[in-house]
């Protein structure tokens, strides 16, 4: 067995036969289906076995009690899985049937590429509203993401994911599992920017891939957790997190780590169009932790 993929199911019932039946109809069938139930409240567990019963590829696992972490999940399903790939298929998302076998085919043939992420479409809870990921990123390169490429990971994070999370969503990214591993797996204290702290860390040790085609379908919905992003103070201090721990991995310029900090404040003037207002400690814990001048 090649991939396992996992899904992480939180109370979208509404989605989630939509979400499987994504995976089940892949092109690419070298795969087992891991889900992952965190106590939900609605019917997910009835529709789940349902699948269980008609599907021998697929076993699910039920926690007793919230776990609280999405990150949590994604590594616990890492734990369980045996495929030498792993897919984490938010329970929201869908897919196109040939996401796995591309994907697939990018880590099989380059040994040292320790994930793939392919474009998205983005959609709404009706599947309007359709747009490609790849339109919104022009604003930090305009063509980069129009085509496929491999990358040294270090230079990817240099040059993008130092200052954002560039790669869309986990749901479009099919990692190496040991990779996954040596990186030390995801980190369970962080709430919103565990993937990008992930994703940095699995390539300090591997390189990168993308594929332009958007293989990906994410969809926003009232209950997306990035309605929440600009709003609450552990978002400003899991970026500033992130910034740091890039700035002690790779030696950055004085202008990237001069954007680094404008994009700590802009954070915080966001905080304040949403009625949010920010400490002064938060202010003053930005410019200090940055310890930079305008270059």
């Amino acid at each position: 067995m090649t991939i396992s993929v996992i899904v992480p199911n939180y109370n979208h019932s509404k989605y989630l036969k939509q979400r499987i039946d994504s995976i089940l109809n892949q092109t690419c069938q070298d795969f087992e289906l891991i889900i992952l139930d965190d106590c939900s409240s609605d019917n997910s567990r009835a529709i789940i076995d349902e699948y269980v019963a008609g599907f021998s590829k697929i076993t699910s696992y039920y926690n007793t009690f919230n776990s609280g972490s999405a990150f949590k999940q994604w590594d616990l399903g890492v734990q369980k899985a045996k495929g030498k790939f792993i897919w984490i298929a938010e329970s929201d998302d869908s897919a196109e049937p040939d996401f796995l076998e591309k994907a697939s085919a990018i880590l099989t043939n380059n040994e040292n590429v320790g994930l793939v992420y392919c474009n998205s479409k983005i959609i709404d809870e009706k599947r309007n509203t359709e747009y490609l990921v790849s339109d919104l990123k022009r604003n930090f390169h305009e063509t980069k993401w129009l085509n496929d490429y491999l990358n040294i990971g270090i230079n990817e994070i240099s040059d993008y994911l130092y200052l954002h999370n560039t790669i869309n969503n986990v749901s479009g990214v099919l990692f190496r599992k040991n990779k996954y591993i040596d990186a030390g797996f995801a980190d369970h204290s962080m709430k919103y920017c565990g993937d990008w702290y992930l994703y940095i860390r699995i390539l300090l040790i591997s390189d990168i891939a993308y594929l332009s085609n958007p293989l990906n379908i994410l969809r926003f919905h009232a209950g997306s957790s990035m309605h929440d992003y600009f709003r609450k103070s552990t978002y400003l201090s899991e970026v500033l997190r992130i910034h740091l721990f890039i700035d002690s991995q790779i030696k950055l310029t004085p202008k990237k780590r001069f954007a680094m900090m404008r994009l700590n404040l802009a954070i915080i003037l966001r905080k304040l169009i949403h009625g949010q207002i920010p400490e002064f400690k938060e202010i003053k814990k930005t410019y200090k932790e940055y310890k930079i001048q305008k270059p």
